[in-house]
């Protein structure tokens, strides 16, 4: 089979959980012997997807690539030679749309946000209705969590699939060498958090969280590995409530960093907080929190203790393998952190448990072999019928 994979205006090179999702989809692809190409604006890093031809391409805006001539003369070739397309939806997108009906191919559209986070209401609208229109022409749709499916269902007849995210064992693993963390003697046990700053991810809850555990364990220590814009503020509000050398912000890491950070940890914690989010906050109060988070699987993956907030389908991953918590509640979030770090059999336990159904039902293996059925199922012509009108 021959793919063509579209990621216009992306940046591969980010560290982010959309840059892992991307690049981790179609490494599992290519191992299952897809032939791809592969359009974005920038990335992958050198010999992250060997293999994999490479067009530097953004948002349909296409640039020179040296040495090569245009690249829409490197997407229109590898649109005549695919099978079938798939296409990471944006929020300003579509390109995939033309290629697909240019060259009579079969289009997959991949949703992974079903709604648009626009913060500004008369950009949010234009965006949720060429979100619609993409979704409307695709031949069939690929996204992350049975709740984003109700919502794509309300806006399109075609057939949706859900394919959750995972991580790849083999790198997230507990015998990954522990990550040095300033400030963390070997007396501390470290707490820590790996993603964005993001108001839905509950870092204040986390801060919040922090000061009640230490006033109980003294020896806790609180590693937040990510970035974002927030930053500043956030290691205000952690010095204010923690105190100095009661934690570290080890800022954004590149992705094959990641697994060291996660090593160093006694307890990993996943305080998501949906009705926080000052532009969402409708969308998940009606909804739910419809995301598949990428650091959930990663956690899993390391063999550790996980804290995690019950929002959307995290208790379906985590089930009989983390302790889950309200979210937006502070004080049960500390008690749940004290409890892993005082129930040293239950933290054990629960950590074991937590790997085993990671590699039993969420690696980018099977995600992979998912996709390559929705693929197949597509061009066979017999997709499965949306059961929404």
């Amino acid at each position: 089979m021959r793919l063509l994979y579209l990621a216009f205006g992306r940046d591969l090179t980010a560290a982010d959980a959309g840059t892992t999702h991307t690049l981790s989809i179609l490494e599992a692809l290519r191992d299952l012997g897809v032939e791809i190409t592969l359009a974005a604006a920038a990335g992958p890093e050198a010999g992250s997807l060997d293999g994999v031809d490479f067009v530097k391409s953004e948002k349909g805006r296409f640039s020179r690539l040296t040495g090569a001539g245009q690249p829409e003369t490197a997407v229109a070739h590898a649109s005549e030679r695919a099978d079938i397309i798939q296409e990471r939806a944006e929020e300003s997108g579509g390109e995939g749309m033309r290629l697909a009906r240019r060259y009579g191919k079969p289009l997959v559209l991949e949703i992974n946000t079903p709604l648009s986070g626009y913060p500004n209401p008369l950009l949010r609208k234009v965006a949720d209705w060429n979100l619609r229109r993409q979704a409307r022409r695709a031949t069939a749709i690929i996204t992350q969590t049975p709740i984003a499916r109700s919502i794509i269902e309300e806006y399109t007849r075609r057939p949706v699939y859900v394919v959750p995210n995972g991580a790849d064992s083999d790198v997230f693993k507990p015998s990954a060498a522990p990550h040095e963390v300033p400030g963390a003697g070997r007396d501390r046990r470290v707490v820590a958090f790996a993603g964005s700053l993001r108001p839905w991810h509950g870092v204040e809850d986390l801060v919040a969280a922090g000061a009640q555990i230490l006033r109980r364990h003294p020896e806790a220590f609180f590693l937040v590995i990510g970035g974002g814009n927030r930053e500043e503020i956030f290691e205000g509000a952690m010095q204010a409530a923690l105190g100095k050398g009661n934690y570290y912000l080890a800022g954004a890491v590149r992705p094959r960093e990641v697994p060291s950070w996660l090593a160093a940890a006694d307890v990993l914690v996943a305080p998501f907080a949906p009705e926080k989010d000052p532009v969402r906050r409708g969308q998940f109060a009606r909804y739910g929190m419809w995301w598949s988070p990428v650091k959930i699987f990663e956690y899993m993956a390391m063999e550790k203790p996980i804290v995690a907030a019950r929002a959307g389908m995290v208790p379906e991953y985590t089930a009989g393998a983390a302790l889950t918590f309200p979210p937006g509640d502070a004080g049960a979030l500390a008690d749940s952190v004290c409890r892993m770090l005082e129930d040293t059999e239950l933290a054990l336990g629960l950590a074991k448990a937590a790997r085993a159904r990671l590699r039993a039902n969420y690696t980018w293996r099977a995600a992979g072999e998912q996709t390559l059925a929705v693929l197949r199922e597509t061009l066979s012509g017999h997709q499965k019928v949306s059961v929404m009108q």
